[in-house]
């Protein structure tokens, strides 16, 4: 029986990735954990108008370590044909791929008496067809090879919040979603994992504005603080790389413990 090579199963040398929704602060850091490991990276934004978000990204990928600039790719992950087309350019241009890391997120807290159709419609677009698509088109490009999706997503997706009903709706399809395609594509040697985030430090986030709902969840958090970007790094280089090549169908919550509570 061979022996596990402990650091060495977490190298992504030689290996090709994309990170889409590189503009996030999730993408980011996910970007810079892969360049660091190695991986030929090649970057693309959830929406366009992204750009100084996307340079940003690829300064911080560049700062851990990518041999040389990341390749960028502004497109609109509501288009299918946007998504496939930024698959391909990845194959041709990375000369395959194995890692592919969505980080999409359309963020929407409000009552529910507050949302109409067309809200509905904008958040389960920006948060399960968007995922369900780069999926789709990542797995198309992987089944020759095999590789790893890693799916970034919200522990939302575990527990339903007051004035956010559609986001955690959505998020928990995304779980759903990731545990039936695992099944589907193991075959094929296609690993398809979930990353859920705890309350995250970055704007547009309830829990970092200065009100009673931030106060209170502070409270309630067992380590009474927000998740740092950052600290999603390790867990996403696991999954990303060959440690985890017999997981797929699994969700990692990186929240301080937040679920462990009823």
């Amino acid at each position: 029986m061979a022996l596990p090579q402990g650091l060495d199963d977490f190298t992504l040398a030689e290996k090709s990735a994309l990170v889409i929704g590189a503009e996030h602060p999730a993408g980011r850091v996910a970007a810079a954990a892969l360049a660091e490991a190695g991986a030929r990276l090649m970057i693309a934004s959830q929406e366009p108008g992204t750009n100084e978000q996307i340079n940003e990204t690829a300064k911080a990928a560049q700062a851990s370590g990518a041999k040389a600039a990341p390749i960028t790719q502004i497109q609109n992950a509501a288009i299918r044909a946007d998504v496939r087309a930024t698959i391909d350019k990845a194959v041709k241009r990375l000369g395959g791929l194995d890692v592919i890391v969505t980080a999409l997120d359309a963020p929407y807290y409000a009552p529910a008496e507050a949302g109409d159709d067309a809200m509905f419609d904008r958040v389960m677009e920006g948060n399960v067809k968007n995922v369900w698509m780069a999926c789709q088109e990542g797995a198309r490009a992987m089944r020759q090879r095999g590789g790893s999706i890693v799916v970034v997503s919200s522990v939302l997706a575990e527990r339903g919040v007051p004035g956010a009903s559609l986001y955690c709706a959505a998020k928990g399809a995304v779980a759903n979603l990731v545990r039936a395609l695992a099944l589907e594509w193991a075959r094929e040697k296609v690993r398809v994992n979930l990353l859920e985030a705890g309350w995250m430090a970055e704007e547009g986030n309830p829990a970092t504005s200065n009100d009673e709902f931030a106060a209170t969840l502070l409270k309630y958090l067992p380590y009474k603080r927000l998740v740092k970007p950052e600290e999603l790094a390790g867990a996403l280089l696991y999954l990303a790389s060959p440690a985890s090549g017999f997981v797929t169908g699994e969700a990692i919550a990186i929240d301080g413990g937040l679920l462990c509570r009823v």
